[in-house]
């Protein structure tokens, strides 16, 4: 994001996806096992099951993805990826504008130039079978470390767009 008044944001269209290392289940027996709730690589890399992407070629293979390699499986599947994207835009958009009044207003109390400040913010969403996206959580300067070489690479090239803005 580049300005909140009027808003400017730049959406990098490759990201990372995180997969659970157990399919999800709301059986009682299952309702505790955060392998099967949550995607975060932290505590997914400790599942007995867990494989880790370590070749950039393969960005299909593991439990962390690239956006490109989801968006390709996604239509061998022959599903709407345009309609998926549309709906995470839709509300990337939504949650901006939800927020600016706020920060619109903390920027002009500290009198900060817009022209030359940033935010890279990072939108955990959820997308379920009927494609509707569900934000999860929005990260203020979302981690840029690198564990594996698709990490560095999406990483690396988000970073080298942003600071050519």
């Amino acid at each position: 994001v580049t300005s909140f008044a009027p808003l400017r944001a730049y959406v990098y269209r490759e990201g990372l996806v995180r997969f659970a290392s157990k399919p999800y289940s709301l059986k009682d027996e299952h309702i505790q096992d955060v392998y099967r709730h949550l995607t975060n690589y932290s505590i997914n890399k400790y599942a007995p099951n867990f494989v880790e992407n370590r070749e950039l070629e393969n960005d299909n293979v593991g439990h962390k993805w690239s956006f490109s390699a989801l968006n390709k499986h996604l239509r061998h599947e022959h599903i709407d990826v345009d309609l998926m994207w549309s709906g995470i835009m839709d509300l990337i958009v939504k949650s901006l504008l939800s927020v600016e009044p706020s920060i619109t207003a903390k920027t002009r109390d500290l009198n900060m130039q817009h022209q030359n400040c940033f935010e890279v913010y990072g939108f955990d969403v959820l997308v379920d079978e009927a494609l509707k996206p569900w934000l999860l959580e929005v990260n203020l300067s979302p981690s840029m470390q690198a564990d594996s070489p698709l990490d560095w690479q999406i990483k690396s090239s988000l970073l080298s767009d942003v600071f050519n803005l």
